[in-house]
C-alpha cells in the first residue's frame, strides 16, 4: 500500500487488519475536508470508520486520537476509536460507526422538538469542553500552547484573511464584503480582545453532529483539535450554514438558549464573517471534493450578506 493513495480498496485492507473481517462494502464520504474518510460495512458486525490522513494532515489525526482520550471519558460523545495506525505509511484511525447522519442532512424534516433536544445535547459538549483545560493563548490547536494568538481579534483577523486571499484567486466576488467585516473588527477589536480564551469544539455545524432520520442525536464527529476563544463563533458558523442552505435557523436559536449565549454585535459579527468564508469557498476545491458555484447562489450569498452586516 506504499505507493498507493487512500482509496476503497485501501481502507478495505486498514478495516479487515482492525476487526479481522473482509468488509461487504467500503464507500467514501464525500464531505471530507482534510482527510480520507470511509464507511466500511460487514455481513456479521456493525459498521466502522476508517479515516486515514493526508500526507499534510498527519498531525491533525494524531490530534484526533489525542482529543478523544481527552474529552471521551468527561462525557463528550465522540465515535470510539477501535484501532489506530498514527504511525502507518497511511495515519489512520479505525472507529465505531455513528449511527444516522450529519444533521444537515435532516434538519429541515426534524421538528422543533428534536432540533431543541439536539441543540441542547451540543451544547452540553461545548460546556463539557470549555472546562477540559485552562488556555492563555487563542486560535487553533490540539491543546492551550499550540494556540498560536495572543488574542481573539487575532484569529478573526486570520480567518478574513484566508478569506480575502480565496476570493482575490477565485475573482467570483468583490473584495467589499471582505473590507466591510474588517472594518468592523477594527472598530470592534477592545471588545473583542476581552473575550477569554476557552476551549470549543469549533465544527459542530450542520456537519459532524451525527443524528438519526428521526432526530435522535448520536454524537459528535471530526474532532481533530479546538479553538481557544469565544464558543458563540461555532453557533455563528452554523447559523451562517442554515442561512445559506435554507435550513431553520431557529436550531441556532436553540443552542443559544441552551448554552445561555447572548447574541450581540458581536455575534452577529462572527456572522457576518462566516458568511465571507462562505464566498471564499466558491470556486475552490478542498482535498478532491470541488465546490459547486453558480451565479444564482453567489447573488444569493450577496443578499444575505447584506441583509446582516451588523451596523456598526
Amino acid at each position: 500500500m506504499t505507493d498507493e493513495l487512500p482509496s476503497a480498496t485501501v481502507a478495505g485492507d486498514l478495516a479487515a487488519a482492525a476487526v479481522g473481517l473482509r468488509p461487504a462494502e467500503v464507500r467514501r464520504f464525500g464531505t471530507g475536508l482534510h482527510h480520507y474518510v470511509f464507511e466500511a460495512t460487514f455481513e456479521n458486525r456493525d459498521p466502522v470508520v476508517v479515516r486515514i490522513a493526508a500526507e499534510h494532515s498527519r498531525s491533525a489525526m494524531a490530534g484526533a486520537y489525542r482529543l478523544s482520550r481527552l474529552l471521551r471519558p468527561h462525557g463528550v460523545p465522540l465515535p470510539r476509536i477501535i484501532a489506530e495506525g498514527l504511525d502507518h505509511q497511511l495515519s489512520h484511525l479505525i472507529m465505531e460507526r455513528l449511527p444516522g447522519t450529519d444533521l444537515g442532512n435532516v434538519v429541515a424534516k426534524l421538528s422543533d422538538s428534536s432540533l431543541r433536544a439536539i441543540a441542547g445535547k451540543v451544547a452540553s459538549a461545548q460546556f463539557v469542553t470549555a472546562k477540559a483545560m485552562p488556555a492563555k493563548r487563542y486560535g487553533y490547536g490540539v491543546e492551550p500552547a499550540d494556540a498560536p494568538r495572543e488574542s481573539w481579534s487575532q484569529v478573526l483577523d486570520d480567518h478574513l484573511a484566508r478569506s480575502r486571499r480565496r476570493i482575490a484567486s477565485a475573482k467570483l466576488f468583490a473584495p467589499d464584503a471582505v473590507d466591510a467585516v474588517a472594518q468592523i473588527i477594527s472598530i470592534a477589536r477592545a471588545e473583542l480582545d476581552l473575550l477569554p480564551p476557552l476551549p470549543f469544539l469549533h465544527d459542530t455545524t450542520t456537519k459532524n453532529v451525527i443524528v438519526t432520520a428521526e432526530g435522535a442525536f448520536s454524537g459528535i464527529v471530526d474532532v481533530d483539535d479546538l479553538c481557544f476563544g469565544d464558543p458563540r463563533y461555532v453557533v455563528a458558523l452554523t447559523l451562517a450554514s442554515l442561512m445559506v442552505s435554507g435550513g431553520p435557523t431557529h436550531y441556532a436559536d436553540a443552542w443559544m438558549n441552551a448554552a445561555g449565549y447572548q447574541s450581540d454585535r458581536i455575534f452577529r459579527l462572527y456572522v457576518a464573517l462566516f458568511l465571507v468564508d462562505f464566498m471564499s469557498e466558491h470556486g475552490q476545491s478542498f482535498n478532491g471534493n470541488v465546490r459547486p458555484s453558480s451565479l444564482d447562489d453567489r447573488n444569493k450569498l450577496i443578499r444575505i450578506f447584506a441583509e446582516n452586516l451588523p451596523i456598526h
